[in-house]
């Protein structure tokens, strides 16, 4: 059945109000971020009963609101992501992140040519499917749907599947957030003078990616000046970076119960008690060390070093009893089957990758709540570092219950600040109290 008018909407709501429900949306324009859209149709199932749902569409006459649909339990969707975006619901379950947390994979839903054709033809303009005929919006969002309840039948819910999930939504919240540019910056990418990251952890580790439309927010390059173009918000406001220091040799501290001094980089430690080395050269020789291209030896009997080493042992005898290895804190299996030529340094990699991300995770979802009245504002996620939008009118202690709540378990950072991203200078020991 079609809901196509407020009435028939209306009775709609009233049948799925504490229901458990599967959903797939189709929005007005897939060029664009999600923040910046619109849902056009959606499909549901709840029970044995599936509708179809037309917000907004040129072959229709009322305008229904997707908000309404709050009312439910818990909704199944393929984006959970998207669907925060587009109708604000917190109450979503992801089921291609569902596949993930099981190891399996599962062919994308096929798009009609017809979208392939109108956006060619329609290149300069925005929210063509509107354009589309309702019949084939329709159709698509009937095959998402399939796609949702072939996914859900074929997998198993658990702990580590409901934690990302957790997670998944705080960085859609993270994303929701926006970065004030410099209009035009990017091309024609975002508009309204904001750009959006598009964080993806459906990865080999799980660490996102962050790329949309061709734009990579999380690698920027730190020469060319495209770093110029991401500003502050405020009329009295300034970026700040807090970057972890030396921050997988920490995680790895963290596990074995290694102290390094809080007070000093890991890397000069390192050089002066180690190596006999410069910062530099320290920095070079652990990565060379942890990456497989040194042996542990390198690091001259230290304790921390023959501690990595046994830990690399123990996790590569897991993985070969058990062909995947399970991650630090969410304990999600990953089994590596992208990845060619497994060797004990590789497993290590990817283990430390996982750690970092799920630390990372946990980190964004305590500052959203640190920051949920503040205007000061999280916009940027890149593996070690975190980016802010601050308001200087809210003061001194923002920035240090950021500093707090990043720095717990023993993780220090450096901070820096500037009028732009590209053009920062530390701050580290004027935040700490230090001339």
């Amino acid at each position: 059945m079609v809901i196509e008018n407020k009435h028939q909407y209306d009775e709609l709501i009233r049948s799925i109000d504490g229901k458990e429900v599967a959903i797939s949306l189709v929005r007005d324009d897939f060029r664009l971020h999600p923040a910046e859209s619109t849902a056009i149709a959606a499909s549901i199932c709840y029970g044995s009963e599936t509708y179809d749902i037309v917000f907004n569409h040129s072959e229709t006459f009322e305008k229904l609101d997707p908000s309404m649909l709050a009312c439910a339990k818990r909704f199944w969707t393929d984006d959970a992501k998207q669907l925060y975006h587009l109708v604000k619901l917190n109450n979503i379950y992801d089921v291609n992140l569902l596949a993930w947390c099981n190891n399996k994979q599962f062919e994308d839903v096929e798009v009609d040519g017809v979208f392939d054709s109108v956006y060619n033809r329609n290149k300069n303009i925005r929210n063509v499917n509107y354009a589309i005929s309702l019949v084939k919006i329709l159709e698509l969002s009937r095959k998402k749907l399939l796609r949702i309840g072939k996914i859900f039948d074929a997998c198993t819910i658990s702990k580590s599947f409901l934690k990302y999930n957790t997670a998944n939504k705080s960085l859609a919240k993270l994303e929701s957030n926006k970065i004030k540019i410099i209009p035009n910056s990017f091309g024609s990418v975002y508009k309204n003078g904001y750009a959006y990251s598009n964080y993806n952890i459906l990865t080999s580790t799980g660490r996102p990616s962050n790329t949309f439309s061709g734009v990579n927010l999380a690698a920027l390059n730190k020469a060319d000046g495209s770093r110029k173009n991401i500003v502050s918000r405020f009329e009295r406001g300034m970026l700040v970076e807090f970057d972890y220091d030396a921050y997988h040799l920490r995680l790895l501290a963290s596990i074995l119960d290694y102290n390094f001094p809080l007070d000093m980089s890991v890397h000069q430690y390192l050089a002066d008690t180690v190596y006999n080395c410069s910062y530099e050269e320290s920095k070079t020789k652990s990565f060379q060390i942890l990456y497989g291209n040194a042996p542990f030896s390198l690091g001259n009997g230290n304790v921390f070093f023959n501690g990595v080493s046994d830990l690399a042992r123990v996790i590569e005898d897991y993985f070969n009893a058990n062909k995947y290895f399970k991650s630090h804190i969410y304990k999600k299996p990953f089994n590596m089957e992208e990845s060619h030529d497994v060797t004990k340094y590789k497993i290590l990699n990817y283990y430390i990758q996982s750690f970092e991300t799920e630390r990372n995770l946990e980190v964004i979802s305590k500052v959203n709540k640190i920051l949920s009245s503040a205007e000061t504002k999280m916009i940027l996620y890149t593996y070690d570092s975190f980016l802010f939008d601050f308001n200087i009118s809210e003061g001194k202690r923002v920035l240090n219950d950021i500093k707090s709540t990043l720095e717990d378990g023993n993780f220090p950072v450096k901070i820096k600040a500037g009028v732009n991203y590209h053009n920062m200078k530390d701050i580290t020991e004027k935040l700490n109290g230090h001339k």
